[in-house]
């Protein structure tokens, strides 16, 4: 059996379908028009199968055909060629003319037309007699596998086995987020020889937390190498776990992926590697949130960068910025507006697909409503 994709302008829809038949389909051919870009998309998806494939070991067979997709003859032609031993068609990325001759041409043939709906996560079968089917697809994409189908390299990152010790600890200073918040500005402003008249000795049950996760020395002071997991990462781990409740079917933390090509530029310093504060797969789309423990914060910077970033990950991802600020804020757009957030800032938000969590402190229940809410949970 082969399948025929046609390859459009958003490879990732295509992703979850590739992963459902990985077992039972070796044989893939990749159909694009002789347009550029569209040809590089399809030899990018076409790098990110083969290493999928020799990962996992599968076999597969990928070949890119790029046609005149003006030119009746060149369309049907490809499905003349690939007919033999049984050929289907995956129109989820499909351009309407490419779309309707091939459909009609394999169905006549004998073979199915496969078409999956990435935002409802249903996969639609249509016999050669023309009956269709549809029903959610069962299979469950993890992030590894979509991002390498996608052709990126997860460079680093954290999962539940490599944070489980802290965890304890962590949701035991966030049940107390106005004291540990007013320790650890204390212990940063000692550190960096700042006045600040907040004893925390009267605090050492928070101490000793803080000492058991290894921030602190003997003498609760900071250990130097642990600044930033003092600074930011301790917020990203209580995100982590409040996500993790939510039920998501893949997550990890501080992750670090080469959106580039080895083979273009092979200094790893000089190729396209963003971080990701979390990141999480549900119902084979992806999402992200970045967390900002931040009094000033260019707002507008952070809306522009995700709107870009996530464009990456394909059309259906989308992203959440959570920012605890001390600033004073108006509600607006159900969320709050400060400079950190101006008014317009948020209103670009929402039209680019990014959520922003904008509080003094967090509310778990709350934050975790919106995260449910806003990823469609």
């Amino acid at each position: 059996m082969t399948l025929l994709s046609i390859v459009g302008d958003d490879i990732s829809r295509i992703v979850p379908l590739l992963y459902a038949y990985k077992d039972s389909i070796k044989k893939h051919i990749l159909l694009c028009d002789d347009d550029p870009s569209n040809y590089q998309r399809a030899k990018m998806l076409q790098q990110g199968m083969m290493k999928f494939s020799a990962k996992h070991t599968l076999g597969w067979y990928v070949r890119v055909v790029s046609i005149n997709e003006d030119l009746e003859s060149d369309i049907k032609g490809v499905a003349s060629r690939e007919r033999e031993g049984g050929l289907w068609l995956n129109a989820t990325d499909g351009y309407p003319a490419i779309t309707i001759l091939l459909s009609d041409f394999i169905r006549k043939d004998g073979g199915k037309i496969l078409s999956y709906d990435h935002f409802d996560n249903d996969l639609h079968i249509i016999e050669p007699d023309g009956t269709m089917s549809t029903n959610t697809l069962e299979t469950v994409i993890d992030i590894d596998s979509y991002l390498t189908l996608l052709n990126y390299e997860i460079v680093d990152g954290l999962r539940r086995d490599d944070l489980i010790a802290t965890k304890d600890d962590i949701l035991e200073l966030y049940k107390s987020q106005s004291l540990y918040v007013k320790i650890k500005r204390a212990i940063l402003d000692r550190h960096f020889k700042n006045h600040n008249n907040f004893d925390i000795m009267k605090h050492k049950h928070i101490l000793y937390v803080l000492q058991n996760i290894g921030i602190l020395d003997d003498n609760f002071t900071l250990i130097p190498s642990k600044q930033k997991l003092l600074q930011g990462d301790m917020l990203e781990m209580y995100l982590f776990w409040l996500c993790e409740e939510l039920g998501f079917d893949d997550i990890m933390m501080g992750v670090k992926i080469d959106f580039d090509d080895s083979k273009n530029e092979p200094m790893i310093q000089n190729r396209v590697v963003n971080e990701f504060d979390i990141l999480m797969m549900k119902n084979n789309r992806i999402y992200t949130i970045e967390a900002k423990c931040s009094n000033n914060l260019d707002g507008l910077e952070f809306v522009y960068k995700y709107d870009a970033i996530i464009d990456y990950f394909g059309k259906t991802s989308k992203a959440i910025i959570v920012n605890i600020s001390s600033k004073e804020k108006i509600s607006y757009l159900g969320t709050k507006s400060s400079s950190n957030f101006r008014q317009s800032t948020l209103r670009r938000a929402r039209m680019a697909g990014v959520a922003v969590y904008h509080e003094t402190q967090i509310n778990p229940s709350k934050l975790q409503k919106m995260i449910g809410d806003f990823f469609n949970l």
